[in-house]
């Protein structure tokens, strides 16, 4: 069922009355919260909520009652063979099955691995990674083991099961434990549904239908002109297609009285890698670092390791978005990246208390200028269908005609570069336009939400947008 589909709508608002006819028994909202995510899953096909089921049941028995005559070490063990079991099944094994059977073809071996076709599970890659949270809280001691239902909802949660973001145990079950609940401020709840309304169906589905899937979708028919107002418009469809989810299941997540991590903050003002990833899919990011690059050594063990430790995160990370060649070289190129913005770091540290100046100004705006475009480089093989297509349009990019090319989409190319080069602007303006909402009295708050989201709708592209990240 998609967020923004009529039967939805309908779903939810009869079930928000209800739900709130409950407000002082918390464990009928959460009980009418289990049933309402299952239903969801159950909506398209009730095998992902068999296996959400299923896998719930395990990190249960694993958690909640393993814990009991076994060490950390091992239930950690577990936790990585069940992570593991559920990964390859579901989401990564007609990868490694194409992979493996080309190798030993190489090899000149007639082994064939059989073809499993199974659905890849609603929401997988994010509850599994809600239930590491867990476990890990739970050996840590950083949390009570939870009741059953209680870790149920946890890993269920409607707004978030979809994609994201991922919510931490420690700060989110107490939220399922709480003796009370209460709307959230509903007035800006309310303005980032509008806004999230605004970025999916008028602007990342403007910049998809006109700039970016007539070039993806075939790469060897486009000019050199296109595919870079095709690589800086996917720059923005991504953002404001995930950026947009997130503002939604934060609004719907406030109006059921949860609070879920802010997942960006701004992420094409980053001055570097590490500042980027500081801004872009937060919640991941923090994983990743948590769970993968801290547990690896971090940069606890030199310079070698500490860039080997950064490299092996992002290339999971790439990993983690799909089973497929280009998420891992997307993830391999933000990796070298970070190697060499931190080899760069050690050569030249930067100053301590440096008085700002033009050099350092300048220095700043080259800075977010280059990060900008390495990131849009990378995300080529992010929204490319093979490696094959994403090399293609880098060869197209410098093609024999390119400058002509380039001048045929000045304008366009000129208007991105405005675009790019005004988004500090628009983050301003973002604020105060949210200091400014919270003045306007209740009553009169739903006119101008319904003059937004006329204008909004006459401006919009035909059709209801998907979500990118509800893939991964």
């Amino acid at each position: 069922m998609n967020f923004f589909s009529f039967e939805f709508l309908g779903a939810f608002i009869s079930f928000f009355v209800v739900y709130w006819l409950f407000q002082k028994q918390v464990k009928i909202q959460n009980i009418l919260l289990i049933t309402v995510s299952y239903g969801f899953l159950f909506y398209a096909d009730y095998r992902p909520a068999i296996v959400l089921l299923s896998y719930t049941l395990c990190i249960y028995l694993i958690t909640n009652i393993l814990t009991r005559y076994t060490s950390a070490k091992v239930i950690y063990w577990l936790l990585g063979i069940l992570v593991a079991i559920y990964f390859t099944l579901f989401k990564y094994y007609s990868f490694f099955q194409e992979s493996l059977t080309q190798v030993f073809q190489q090899w000149g071996l007639s082994v064939e691995l059989p073809l499993i076709e199974l659905l890849a599970p609603l929401g997988l890659s994010f509850y599994i990674f809600h239930s590491v949270s867990y476990v890990v809280s739970v050996c840590k001691k950083e949390i009570p083991k939870a009741p059953f239902l209680d870790v149920v909802l946890y890993l269920c949660f409607f707004p978030s099961i979809v994609a994201g973001p991922i919510n931490r145990a420690k700060e989110f079950l107490p939220q399922i434990q709480a003796p009370t609940r209460k709307i959230i401020d509903y007035k800006g709840a309310l303005m980032l549904i509008v806004l999230a309304i605004m970025k999916l169906f008028w602007l990342s589905g403007w910049f998809s239908t006109n700039y970016v899937d007539p070039v993806f979708n075939a790469p060897d028919l486009a000019q050199s002109g296109q595919v870079l107002t095709a690589i800086y418009a996917y720059a923005w469809h991504i953002y404001f297609n995930f950026s947009g989810y997130t503002n939604l299941v934060t609004g719907i997540a406030l109006l059921l009285g949860f609070v879920v991590p802010r997942n960006f903050n701004a992420p094409y003002l980053a001055i570097n890698l590490a500042d980027f990833w500081r801004r872009w899919h937060i919640s991941l990011s923090t994983f990743i670092r948590d769970y993968v690059y801290i547990p690896l050594g971090g940069n606890r063990k030199g310079a070698i390791r500490q860039n080997f430790n950064a490299f092996a995160a992002m290339v999971i990370s790439g990993l983690w978005h799909g089973a497929a060649m280009t998420f891992i070289i997307w993830g391999a190129i933000h990796g070298v990246g970070v190697v060499l913005l931190n080899i760069k770091h050690r050569l030249f540290p930067a100053r301590k208390n440096a008085t700002p100046n033009f050099l350092s100004s300048l220095n700043m705006l080259l800075s977010w200028i280059i990060t900008f475009h390495f990131v849009c480089f990378a995300w080529i093989f992010f929204r490319s269908q093979t490696v094959s297509d994403a090399i293609v349009l880098i060869q197209q990019l410098f093609s024999a005609g390119a400058w002509a090319s380039l001048q045929a989409q000045g304008l366009t190319l000129t208007m991105f570069w405005g675009l790019f080069l005004l988004y500090p602007c628009f983050v301003t303006l973002r604020e105060v336009i949210i200091r400014l909402e919270r003045r306007i009295p209740w009553y009169v708050y739903p006119i101008p939400l319904a003059l937004i989201l006329t204008v909004i709708f006459m401006l919009s592209p035909d059709g209801v947008p998907g979500f990118i990240y509800a893939s991964f």
